[in-house]
């Protein structure tokens, strides 16, 4: 008998799941019915006078006709139904390929970019510098030694001027590309990543040399083929990242609903950078706004009742959120219990 039930529950679930073959089966079967049970039906009428074969035989073509041409038109739009479905699917696989590859293409990019950054190398007094370092040196260097453009330009420079040309059309890639917003951001965090980690130090040395009053020891070469493109860079970064980024609001709803009792929020709220968090305050409220909730109302007085829970709640979660975001100053929690709120 289970056995039965469980196949019953699998044929269910598998026509559920294929609604096309579904429909192709009770046409088929609505069919059979007719094909079998009209010959019965009509000889068993005695006003109609059916006895003979061909009589029978007329009277169910004749009846049996109109109900097999309607078959074949369902039949037919249930042919071009499915290919139009399998249409539609190749279409998305294609689609979602393409968004693979440019995914698979642009993470190569930036890994090629990453590799030329760490290959690097620049010597002075006989130490060889690579990665970030070198990149620092260099600015150093030339802060130093700039204003003598006799001075043969080291290997590093035209390498560096190179990189920086590399990251503008990876940036219009990703914004181009068909991946979703939130693969973007992630995307263009990672180069902005890169940028941070290394190219970065350009800007430092120079924000150093500014601070200094010494600004104009660069080079003209330095300036315009490394400073200005690498200012540039960031800040077509920060504009990108800001245009796909997640609004605070929402980054802050979705830490709250994985902090301790977060089945027992109601809702979150920021006000500037100030973030508040409401729990249900009984749980007729709780049942009315979640009436498939699974909480059941001893479970959701237990937790309200436990003070101790909810002291440790209001102590120890804030605390995670405020150090998990780094854009909130204050976090207010909002319990409803028995004696205080």
């Amino acid at each position: 008998m289970k056995q039965l039930k469980r196949l019953f529950l699998r044929v269910k679930m598998f026509f559920y799941n294929n609604t096309i073959i579904a429909i192709a089966v009770i046409i088929f079967l609505f069919g059979a019915l007719i094909a079998f049970t009209l010959p019965i039906f009509l000889t068993s009428i005695e006003y109609l006078g059916m006895t003979a074969p061909n009589e029978i035989g007329d009277a169910f073509g004749g009846a049996t006709n109109p109900v097999i041409g309607l078959i074949g038109v369902g039949v037919t739009f249930l042919a071009f139904y499915i290919q139009y479905k399998a249409t539609e699917k190749q279409r998305e696989d294609l689609k979602e390929q393409q968004r693979y590859n440019q995914y698979k293409y642009l993470q190569e990019a930036i890994k090629d970019v990453k590799d030329d950054i760490k290959d690097l190398r620049f010597t002075k007094d006989q130490v060889t510098y690579t990665y970030s370092e070198a990149i620092w040196n260099f600015m150093m260097d030339n802060l130093q030694h700039g204003m003598a453009e006799q001075q043969i330009l080291s290997p590093l420079y035209y390498q560096l001027e190179y990189i920086l040309t590399l990251f503008e059309p990876i940036i219009a890639e990703v914004e181009n590309s068909d991946l979703s917003k939130k693969e973007k951001f992630q995307m263009l965090m990672n180069i902005d990543g890169l940028f941070e980690s290394s190219l970065a130090f350009i800007l430092r040395v120079y924000d150093r040399s500014v601070v200094e009053g010494k600004e104009k020891m660069f080079r003209e070469s330095v300036k315009y083929k490394i400073i200005i493109p690498a200012k540039k860079i960031k800040q077509e970064l920060r504009e990108t990242l800001d245009r796909y980024r997640e609004p605070e609001k929402d980054i802050f709803h979705r830490v709250v609903m994985r902090i301790k009792g977060a089945a027992f929020v109601r809702h979150t709220r920021m006000i500037g950078k100030k973030g508040i968090v409401i729990f249900y305050k009984d749980y007729e409220t709780y049942k009315l706004e979640n009436p498939e909730g699974n909480i059941t109302q001893e479970r959701f007085d237990a937790f309200f009742a436990d003070q101790d829970n909810a002291e440790k709640i209001i102590i120890n979660e804030p605390i995670r959120l405020l150090m998990k975001l780094d854009f909130l100053e204050k976090v207010a929690f909002q319990l409803y219990l028995k004696d205080y709120t």
